[in-house]
């Protein structure tokens, strides 16, 4: 069992350029928010296109799922490092890297500083579909939203955490896995991401922004880890410092 090679160049760059796109998409074309939450909203009757409760179901269970792996990775990391031995066939250094993506993603970025701080008014409390509060811009901070804002969706960030981690669990059994087990476990994991998505905006809890740029830090943050982690950063960083004293 190996870590999956990553090209942390390319990859660092695809993710920038990303970024860049979304914000200037988003803030150039602000339909791509209200047009695709309307596909969603009936008037007086709000957003109820989507109201069969077994999707409700399923998203509590998908977010289960990822407080559950959170806790045991919290157990796990250092259980594994202290014993200098794996815990469930996984090494210490990768469940730190679950651990950690998990809160500084989701936990501290999303719901720490950028819900408790962007004040962006969720699609059902705007006027444009039947609310009291203004619309605003993706990215722009403001006053339409005192807490557990809009801007951006800590499910589907935390959704994109379960994904990548799906993804590198099937890249450390590739080895016991046939091709279709492989693809399997890459299809589910992009599903549960793309559920999470389409049942935030069919809610009318997230605009389509909310959703990207969830996505974006979550991936965002897993690459700056493996580069510290897997990659050699953090030697590097080390190296480097001790040059200057």
């Amino acid at each position: 069992m190996s870590e999956p090679k990553i090209d942390m160049i390319r990859t660092g760059w695809a993710l920038l350029a990303a970024w860049v796109l979304g914000f200037v998409l988003f803030r150039a074309l602000p339909v791509l928010d209200t047009g695709v939450a309307s596909l969603f909203y009936r008037a007086g009757e709000g957003f109820t296109v989507i109201t069969n409760p077994l999707w409700e179901w399923f998203r509590q269970r998908i977010w289960d799922v990822s407080i559950v792996l959170f806790l045991v990775s919290l157990i796990a990391w250092p259980l594994a490092g202290l014993r200098h031995r794996k815990v469930f066939a996984i090494p210490a250094r990768i469940w730190g890297f679950v651990a950690l993506l998990y809160f500084l993603g989701p936990i501290l970025i999303v719901n720490g500083i950028l819900k408790a701080n962007s004040g962006r008014a969720r699609p059902a409390n705007v006027d444009l579909f039947g609310g009291d509060h203004h619309f605003t811009l993706a990215g722009t901070f403001t006053d339409q939203c005192k807490k557990n804002c809009s801007f951006v969706s800590g499910e589907v960030a935390a959704a994109v955490v379960l994904t990548i981690v799906i993804w590198l669990a099937a890249e450390l059994w590739r080895a016991a896995l046939p091709r279709w087990g492989l693809l399997y476990l890459r299809a589910v994991g992009v599903f549960l991401a793309l559920f999470i998505v389409l049942q935030r905006i069919g809610t009318g809890r997230h605009f389509l922004s909310d959703t990207y740029f969830a996505g974006l830090v979550s991936l965002t943050v897993a690459w700056f880890l493996w580069g510290l982690l897997f990659a050699g950063w953090l030697p590097a960083i080390r190296a480097g410092l001790r040059r200057e004293s």
